[in-house]
């Protein structure tokens, strides 16, 4: 049986679920002594003194590294997203008092109370875990003090040797989950062999990703996590012949999409004889693309002899059926549970109702009212969609296009310019939904509904990436909003819905990207136009500085006015309020009709939507007028216990916005 290790659902309570183990069966599984101090430190203290928990003999059975003698019973992982590090109390907690031939790998669960959740900082900082100075060194180097819940869940079970199917959101900080106990591993057998680093070596870690960006995101942080091995990322769409060489001379970590490491592997330029680690990243993802049979193929052609570890957002048949087949005796960390959220912490939820004409009208306030400068990513259904919103945004926002169709080294391009901030749009399909290495996005818009849960978790996941606060915003009919509902229901989440952006609110961003931009500008550059500044200031007081934040905004003319029903420019939005001591009844579109006829006819004539306020507190009622026409209703005398006013913003207690 598999063992389990879990954490509660509800994420604002601040306990710890923790588990133990029930003696029912036997198994090869030893746990550690307990000590005064924590499990994690003890473990990681007995692995760097030489004591292996786990090893394979050279029959390829799984050893225990201690003396036959009672242990503490002490699962191999456990993670809260409560905290940032797990304190020592929630490890200390997880005792029992079974021998080492009493383990059964199932886990109940008991709720310690909430002190089990203090952090202590300094027991999982990085300096502390005892891994190669080299490896802490560049660490640091990147900023990286501390583990993540699922680097701090995979790193003992991964040192002890244990196969692992790990659940976490994404955006986690699931590489280096695998990463740091690989590399710890590799550096220790290569202080033992004396560090011999052989030309033509075979490659001792097999990563396989569904996506080409994903396994280059991959390559990429162990490269900069240990430039002392020899990484080779394989993928299709470029040069076979260049791969082959980089084999051939020798490699100690190869990272791959299936349908490449496949070609290679026929052509006998990939030979998997001495693997000791594989790891499949975002497994489901492979049965997603179609990549089952070939994962399957590869993972044939592998040494029986080896640690292999699982990493799935969700767990479709196929993933259980290859962890059954493949993995031996796994340890399942699952930082999910049976919550249907699967979405990172800081992730602002927005849904705002949109028709398929206005989308495009909206779409760069949207830009630029919540990225405020920063990166951001529209996902698109279609690749005809992709091009054309990226050439409606490029007349105000740089953008670039990138779907299926683009050529890899057009795609590479792309993805390089707008990792460099040369534009912060990207309009992307769902190729690029997953494995995407691009730090810091501020924004993701879901420009159609999503096809599934998945699709919406896995693009929402561009931001808010390893504990960074982000925003998702999905934009869908007014016919849709019962399908928005099933999503909140299917994914666990909670949507605001709320209005686009108001004109005033686009304005005002925009003055506050164009004021942090003036930081920049070089002194030199300054005392150049110093003078001229001076006696612009001198003719025009602060109405030269209002004119030049003004061009610099783009917004040299006036915005027109738009619609805050259905957003159509050159329409305006008005709200008639009807006190009710002068009339019981309510209001239907009919009356309103029939008012705007009493008051002024033309309004009557060009009347557009009319949305009736739900609150049944409150008569009244919002409509749309062509601009004009608004102007003109605005300046004639209303009805005793009638009001018309402007709105700027819709609070959805409107009509179908309730």
């Amino acid at each position: 049986m598999a063992a389990f290790v879990g954490v509660l659902s509800v994420y604002q309570t601040p306990t710890v679920e923790l588990y133990r183990r029930t003696a029912t069966t036997t198994t090869p599984l030893l746990s550690l002594q307990l000590s005064e101090k924590s499990h994690f430190s003890n473990v990681l203290k007995a692995y760097n003194s030489g004591q292996r928990p786990f090893s394979f003999d050279s029959s390829g059975t799984l050893r225990s590294g201690f003396k036959q003698q009672r242990f503490g019973s002490i699962p191999s992982a456990i993670a809260t997203p409560n905290s940032s590090v797990l304190s020592e109390e929630a490890f200390k907690g997880l005792g029992g008092g079974f021998s080492e031939d009493s383990l059964d790998d199932y886990y109940d669960s008991e709720t310690e109370p909430s002190s089990a959740a203090s952090v202590l900082q300094e027991e999982l900082a990085i300096p502390k875990l005892g891994l190669p100075q080299s490896l802490i060194d560049t660490l640091e180097r990147r900023g990286i003090t501390h583990l993540f819940p699922i680097q701090r869940a995979v790193l003992v079970p991964a040192l002890e040797g244990r196969d692992l199917i790990a659940r976490a959101k994404t955006g986690t900080g699931k590489t280096l989950a695998f990463g740091i106990p690989i590399i710890k591993r590799l550096y220790e057998n290569d202080e033992q062999r004396g560090s011999q680093r052989q030309s033509g070596r075979l490659p001792r870690v097999l990563v396989l990703a569904p996506t080409r960006e994903l396994a280059k995101q991959v390559e990429k942080e162990i490269k900069e996590s240990a430039p002392y091995l020899s990484t080779v990322c394989v993928y299709g769409g470029v040069s076979y012949v260049t791969q082959q060489n980089a084999l051939s001379r020798g490699v100690d970590v190869v990272v791959g999409t299936p349908g490449r490491i496949i070609d290679l592997i026929n052509g006998n330029s990939l030979k998997l004889g001495e693997v000791q680690y594989l790891v499949l990243d975002e497994a489901d993802q492979m049965l997603a693309v179609g990549f089952e049979e070939d994962v399957e193929v590869i993972l044939e052609k592998l040494p029986p002899v080896r640690q292999s570890m699982l990493f799935s957002a969700t767990m479709p048949g196929w993933v259980k059926k290859l962890a059954r087949k493949y993995l031996n005796n796994p340890l399942t960390i699952d930082l999910v549970g049976d919550q249907e959220e699967k979405l990172a912490e800081g992730i602002k939820l927005y849904a705002i109702s949109a028709t398929a004409s206005s989308k495009r009208t909206i779409l760069s306030d949207l830009v630029t009212v919540y990225a405020k400068g920063g990166k951001t990513i529209v996902f698109t259904r279609t690749k005809r969609d992709a091009d054309e919103v990226s050439m409606a945004l490029t007349n105000s926002i740089p953008s670039e296009a990138l779907h299926g169709d683009i050529s890899q080294h057009q795609r590479e391009r792309t993805l390089n310019g707008f990792r460099q901030g040369k534009f912060t749009v990207l309009v992307a399909t769902d190729v690029a939904s997953r494995g995407l290495d691009i730090p810091n996005v501020d924004l993701v818009i879901h420009y159609e509904l999503p096809n599934d849960p998945e699709t919406f978790v896995h693009r929402s996941g561009r931001t808010g990436r390893a504990g960074k606060e982000g925003t998702a915003i999905l934009l869908f009919a007014t016919s849709q909003r019962r399908t928005v509902r099933s999503l909140e229901h299917d994914v666990g989440c909670k949507f605001e819905f709320v209005s686009p952006p108001a004109i005033e609110e686009v304005l005002e961003s925009s003055a506050g990207q164009v004021v942090a931009t003036l930081a920049g500008v070089h002194a030199k550059s300054v005392e150049f136009f110093t003078p001229t500044a001076q006696k612009l200031i001198e003719e025009r007081g602060v109405g030269a500085l209002a004119a030049a934040l003004a061009l610099l905004s783009g917004f040299s003319r006036p915005p027109s006015s738009r619609s805050l029903i259905n957003h159509e420019q050159g329409w305006v939005t008005l709200q008639l309020s009807r006190d009710p001591a002068y009339s019981s009844r309510y209001l239907s579109a009919r009356s309103v009709t029939g008012f705007l006829s009493d008051v002024y006819p033309a309004a009557a004539d060009e009347v557009g939507k009319i949305h009736l306020i739900a609150d049944e507190r409150v008569q009244g009622a919002v409509f749309d007028l062509p601009e004009e026409i608004a102007k003109e209703l605005l300046n004639r005398q209303a009805p005793p216990g009638n009001t018309i006013s402007k709105i700027t913003k819709v609070d959805y207690r409107f009509g179908r916005f309730f």
